[in-house]
């Protein structure tokens, strides 16, 4: 197995080259996918040395299947078509191969026909049909093709062969059909569409969750590397696992003993009676290797791996990606490395975690990424008695990370609040896409420490993104996160939401025994920006209770309020636990969500708080004022989120699609220095600047005008295009610091006629003689308020939006919000209204309001286009000016590159790099 995999890494490192062993082999083609039955496996360009494979797999279909494929039984393929299928140019030839352990189970191809078009094919085993395969090739090979030049796909294909005709019809694109002669000739283009789009996704969907399903529920459980000591971390999973009470089946493997529990221990993995769902390796990482091999042997379909030490050096981080290659190679899905383990309650219960006891059944999911920030959740959760569904730890999140947590917790009516815990993100588009489509109807609470883009946990292989944190941090705002400050603040909101379920909306009502403390609630919740409206600090501070459960009767009754926080001086002599337990009756009935700060001695906080840690019906307690607003805000914020992207992304019916590719390709062919992409982490080869008639056409392309201007040599060019564009006009420096900067000279506007255009040419050449750059004349643009629209590609969250109003003391305030397209109507609306100073858009100190409703149109148009075209590096629109009607886009520059191979592009693919 190993001579065989530097076999083909040798060959790889060979065909990158493009030299005369072969043409340049694009490994970033190369992907592990999630199949429908939630195994994985790995896909990657067909390559010479695949001949025998592809001959073994050919000969292992039925008769059937042969006759299929290729119109004939055809029971071997012949020399001449081996070397045929196996040498393939990645360009007018391109065959891609899925494989599990060595086996060849798919392969799909696509040959050149015209230079806009190619003709498909697939063959999938006959044990793997039904399980997705042909829905992914068709995914990569439409991706590969794209990236080729080519739009359009089709296929000739047998009337008896459903199944084929089933993967062109069902992937969403518009596919025309006609018989001729005998056979379905199938065409479509192969540009994505939202219904393409909506497809992948919803195919990604089930087998994620499907493949989380096989991890969380397994009916058969295999410990490695368990010793006679309790304390040896195989020693506590099995300990966890017997007091969770599961009741499967459970495998033991150790070196030290025939028996350990009274339970049977096998010497070495192959011994053990397979198959087996889950496999939990307790072993020093240079074990861990050769175990997943005898795990693929007894049929293992998913492992937890515990082990440190996968990131602590170069050689870890090796082993972690060998380790992966393997687990996936083998269609198995992994769970770490450094993983705290899983566990879940209900009514079949199971622990293999390190988690002190089983938490009481709840409706809180909560997953966490190093073994530091899950422990902390699951002590948490003890301390406040949370009642748990499911937890997860992903560790290093190698393979499962907390996007496939996400995938699964949608679909589980059980679960009524998720909570997350991440260091970082290895995927982020994809997160944001999959938290937009849950939190329409379930809370999600995430915490992302300070600091953990700038210093990422070891072992946590990610693109790194060049934005800011609040980048991502408003991205995750519109999809719908609350986002926590630490631990605890995310605790607090998780137990309060699986307690007590979301306020109904946003009104809030403060009651208390003091003013004091009333006036303290009172501040921190005007602080937090809460909207008060019912107060009452006037209950006298008395030891009949009666007295605080009359005065909340009256405020939540009354029906006026969604949220009462309850400040509560205990005066020692009376039952605290009473009162909040009269309380929580009346709020319940009122359909009110309460949380209450009690200020006491901490030993009757502590015996307070433990009692309110095993009766679920009491409501969550604070010790601070600031502690009980903090998780009043996140609980709001949870309730007014989840609707705000519900609409579907805005379309333009003018954009010509096709005319930017064009342009976009013609560029990028014309600068052969721009490369080529080869890296599966983002692009290669040097940016090409767009200026000129070709941004303007890049920008048409997509329905945008940009302002007519024209470059110019000398004043009398000058004065000749000023007479075609039409006085008064605008004199600019295309110098890139000097342009737009009317404050540093470089820009003159309203010149009225010839006599002052020649005197401002002048006047320029010599104020700004240190710059060689050449001038432009162009056309004076109505007044407006000055905005300036850019569109990124980021390595980690591929293209995203970024707008405010133009000036330093924007850029030097960050007033600049971020987005993620393609927009919605209303997304692109609150884009817009985003940034503080964008006030001045809706008109101040007697102006009149700009056109916002232009301005959101124009956001729609970058969004199409950046999306469409990843191959545009960086887009700017400086200055647009937004008038009382309309806008105009004054000025604008680009820069293309090679299509980066994205996160969460148009082709399903597992996060992390692909198997070696």
């Amino acid at each position: 197995m190993a001579d065989r995999r530097d076999g083909l890494r040798s060959l790889r490192r060979r065909a990158r080259g493009g030299t005369d062993a072969g043409p340049a082999y694009p490994a970033h083609w190369e992907a592990d996918i999630a199949l429908r039955d939630g195994s994985a496996a790995h896909l990657r360009p067909i390559l010479p040395e695949d001949a025998e494979a592809l001959q073994a797999f050919h000969q292992r279909q039925s008769e059937h299947s042969r006759y299929l494929r290729f119109f004939a039984p055809m029971p071997r393929l012949s020399e001449r078509d081996l070397a045929r299928f196996t040498t393939v140019d990645h360009r007018d030839r391109v065959a891609f191969v899925v494989l599990v352990g060595k086996d060849i189970v798919a392969v799909g191809r696509y040959d050149r026909t015209s230079p806009r078009s190619a003709e498909v094919a697939f063959n999938v085993a006959d044990s793997r049909q039904g399980s997705g395969l042909g829905s992914v090739l068709l995914e990569h090979l439409a991706a590969a093709a794209r990236e080729q030049g080519i739009d359009v796909f089709t296929a000739e294909v047998l009337p008896q062969n459903t199944k084929m005709i089933k993967v062109f019809t069902e992937a969403g694109f518009d596919v025309d059909r006609t018989l001729d002669d005998g056979v379905v000739m199938v065409s479509f283009r192969i540009d994505p569409t939202a219904r393409s789009l909506a497809v992948m996704a919803e195919r990604e969907h089930r087998a994620e969750a499907r493949a989380m399903e096989r991890l969380l529920h397994p009916e058969s459980v295999l410990l490695v590397g368990v010793s006679s000591r309790r304390d040896s971390v195989g020693g506590r999973f099995l300990t966890a696992l017997e007091g969770s009470g599961y009741a499967g089946t459970v495998h033991l493997v150790s070196r030290e003993a025939l028996e350990l529990r009274g339970r049977r221990a096998w010497a070495r993995i192959s011994e053990v009676p397979g198959p087996v769902d889950l496999a939990v390796i307790a072993l020093r990482p240079e074990a861990c290797l050769d175990a997943v091999e005898e795990c693929a042997e007894i049929g293992v379909r998913s492992v937890v791996i515990p082990t440190e030490g996968f990131a602590d050096s170069e050689r870890g981080r090796s082993l972690q990606r060998e380790l992966v290659a393997r687990i996936r190679r083998h269609g198995m899905r992994l769970l770490g490395p450094g993983s705290l383990g899983m566990l879940r309650t209900g009514d079949s219960p199971l622990s293999l975690s390190l988690a002190p006891h089983m938490p009481r059944a709840g409706r809180a999911a909560l997953a966490g990424q190093s073994s530091a920030l899950s422990a902390m959740l699951l002590a948490g959760t003890d301390a406040r008695g949370i009642g748990l569904h499911e937890f997860v730890g992903v560790g290093n999140r190698a393979d499962v990370s907390l996007n496939d947590t996400l995938q699964h917790w949608e679909d589980d009516e059980e679960v009524g609040v998720i909570g997350l815990a991440l260091e970082s993100m290895g995927n982020p588009r994809k997160f944001t896409r999959i938290a937009r489509r849950l939190t329409r109807r379930t809370p999600l609470i995430v915490l992302r420490p300070p600091g953990s883009e700038s210093h990422l946990p070891p072992g946590h292989d990610v693109r790194r993104s060049t934005l800011p944190r609040r980048a991502l941090d408003q991205v995750l705002d519109s999809a719908g996160v609350v986002q926590t400050g630490g631990v605890d603040h995310l605790l607090d909101v998780v137990d309060g939401i699986e307690r007590q379920g979301l306020p109904l909306g946003p009104r809030v009502g403060i009651l208390s025994n003091t003013a004091a403390l009333g006036a303290s609630l009172r501040g921190a919740a005007d602080r937090a920006g809460l909207r008060i409206v019912a107060e009452n600090r006037s209950v006298p501070l008395s030891p009949d209770p009666r007295l605080i459960q009359r005065a909340f009767t009256t405020m939540a009754a009354l029906g006026e309020v969604d949220l009462v926080i309850a400040g509560v001086l205990d005066a020692q002599g009376e039952d605290a636990e009473e009162v909040l337990r009269q309380m929580a009756i009346v709020a319940r009935h009122s359909e009110v969500v309460l949380l209450v700060c009690v200020v006491t001695g901490s030993d009757r906080f502590d015996a307070l708080r433990g009692r309110v840690r095993v009766d679920p019906q009491l409501p969550p307690v604070h010790a601070t004022p600031f502690a009980v607003v903090r998780a009043a805000s996140g609980l709001l914020e949870a309730a007014l989120r989840p609707a705000a992207d519900d609409e579907e992304p805005a379309r333009r019916e003018d954009v010509d699609r096709v005319a930017a590719r064009e342009i976009a390709e013609r560029l990028l062919r014309d600068h052969p220095g721009a490369g080529s992409p080869s890296d599966p982490g983002g692009r290669t080869g040097a940016e090409v600047e767009v200026g000129g008639d070709d941004v303007a056409a890049l920008l048409a392309a997509y329905g945008i005008e940009l302002l007519q201007g024209r470059r110019v040599a000398d004043e009398d060019e000058a004065l000749a295009r000023a007479a075609e564009i039409g006085y008064p006009v605008a004199l600019k420096s295309t110098d890139p610091v000097l342009r737009h900067r009317a404050d540093l000279g470089g820009v003159r506007l309203g010149i009225p006629d010839a006599v002052q255009l020649r005197h401002a040419v002048q006047a320029m050449r010599t104020d700004l003689s240190y710059s060689s750059a050449p001038l432009e004349v162009q056309a004076m643009a109505p007044a407006g308020v000055p905005m300036v629209v850019r569109s990124v590609e980021d390595p980690s969250l591929g293209p995203v939006l970024s707008l405010s109003v133009a000036g330093d003391a924007t850029d030097l305030l960050d007033d600049i919000a971020y987005a993620i397209p393609p927009f919605s109507e209303a997304g692109a609306h609150r884009l817009v209204d985003a940034p503080a100073s964008a006030v001045k858009l809706r008109g101040t100190r007697g102006l009149p309001p700009a056109d916002r409703d232009a301005l959101a149109d124009l956001v729609v148009r970058v969004g199409l286009l950046a999306e469409d075209l990843p191959e545009l590096a960086f887009l700017e629109l400086y200055p647009v000016l937004v008038s009382q009607h309309g806008l105009t886009v004054v000025g604008a520059g680009a820069r293309l590159a090679p299509a980066p191979n994205r996160t969460d592009g148009a082709r399903r693919t597992l996060s992390g790099p692909p198997g070696a």
